[in-house]
Parts: C-alpha cells; structure tokens; sequence
C-alpha cells in the first residue's frame, strides 16, 4: 500500500463508473476531499446562485468537517443538511446537527444556511412532514452529498433491517425524507431517500478501514440493494474517498 500519504489503486472488484481515491493517510484524505468539495462549491457558484450539501455523521468526517470549514468560499450562499439524523435532541451526543454545529458550523462555515433534520415532533414518523416542508429551503438536488457506510452495507438511514427500506429505495419515491426505524441501531431515524441522494449532482462516498474494503466487495458480489443498500448508489457515478 506503500507509505504514510501514497496513492492506492482503485480494487479491481469497482466498476468503471466509480471515481476512486485512496490514500494511506487519513489527513491527506480529509485534506483532498476538502479541496474536492471547496472547488465543486467554486464551479457552481460561478454558474448559480446557491450550492448545496449534505453531510453524514460519525466520526470519520470530524477532520474534513474541520478541515472544509476554514475554506473561504460565499457560504451565505450555500445550503447545508443532514444525510440522516437519529430522532435524539440536538444537543444530545448522538445528534448529528450537534456534530455539525460543533466541527463544520463554525470559522467561514458558520455563515451556511443550515436546515436541520430533527424537528419538535415526538417521533421521526410525526416529524415526517415538517422535515419535508424544512428541506424544501434547500437548493436540490443536492449539489454535493457525502454518504457513509456501516458495515452491514447500510448508508444514510437506510438499514437492511428496517421496515421502511422498500419504500425508502424505491427509485419513483416523490420525496426528499423518510423515516425509518431499524432493528440493528437506537432511535428512529430520519434519512434522505435513495431517489433524493440518486439525484445529487456529487454523490461522494466517504470510508475508512480495510474491513470497508471488504463490505465494498461483498456488496458488488451480491448486486442486492435490498440487502446492502450502499450497492443501489454503487450502480451509479459516484466516488469513493478511502484509507486504511
């Protein structure tokens, strides 16, 4: 794999279609998908008004968050979301709004127009509506969305396990959010759909660890998005930001 900040060759299991970038560095890693991201918000607000984003939560995108945040881009300009959220406060630890706020919200960042997930309704599926409504403020598609991966093949809220999955991957799905409620993770969750990710202009898949490489692998062998959903937006241009 070669030294700390080399280049890894794309897994020959990938279909042409996929834009690959690996490095053996989790800093250079954060630090070209940054660039990557900063120069598509460049282009597009040299043709438009407004660009849009959606981000995912977890640890892993911590550092690019950061990272991304200290670009000097018009951020009054541009529109910012959830890829999903967990029905918790928003203050709460497991809230993916708390970790935007904390690691992206701030520096030039902190002027983006921020449209949260989590509303005041006791449940994802009461909150469904308003969500829908909130996301509407949003410049769509989506300009840019960076999706994670768990290790089952789930992405976004879109869990093997849940009983919303049919409808949530339903290509023809009208609407930007869904609400989910999966066996295998707390809380309800809401999520993007697979037909509003499918539609982003920049659907970037962002991984770390060798075990991702695996997940990857094993979902381009089954070809079953019912069973590793992350295998639905695999079928389409994407790219895919990883390292050990």
């Amino acid at each position: 794999m070669g030294i700390n900040g080399m280049k890894i060759n794309k897994p020959d299991y990938l279909p042409e279609h996929i834009n690959w970038h690996g490095v053996n560095s989790a800093e250079q890693l954060s630090e070209e998908l940054s660039q990557t991201i900063g120069q598509l918000f460049s282009q597009g607000l040299s043709q438009d008004q407004r660009a849009s984003l959606a981000v995912s939560g977890g640890r892993t995108p911590i550092a690019l968050f950061e990272k991304l945040s200290t670009f000097e881009l018009d951020w009054s300009k541009i529109d910012l979301s959830l890829v999903d959220e967990r029905w918790v406060s928003s203050i709460s630890d497991g809230s993916n709004e708390h970790l935007v706020r904390t690691h992206l919200l701030v520096n030039y960042a902190s002027k983006a127009n921020f449209v949260p997930m989590k509303n005041e309704a006791k449940t994802a599926f009461d909150g469904l509506a308003e969500c829908e409504k909130a996301l509407q403020n949003i410049k769509q598609p989506f300009d840019v969305v960076v999706l994670g991966m768990g290790n089952d093949g789930h992405t976004a809220s879109l869990f093997p396990c849940s009983e919303e999955l049919t409808l949530a991957m339903d290509p023809d799905y009208q609407h930007t959010c869904i609400a989910t409620t999966p066996t295998s993770a707390p809380y309800q969750r809401m999520s993007l759909s697979r037909s509003a990710i499918s539609r982003a202009n920049n659907i970037i898949l962002h991984i770390t660890g060798k075990d991702k490489l695996s997940t990857l692998e094993l979902a381009m062998n089954n070809k079953d998005a019912s069973q590793m959903p992350i295998y639905a937006f695999l079928t389409q241009p994407m790219s895919i930001y990883w390292c050990p």
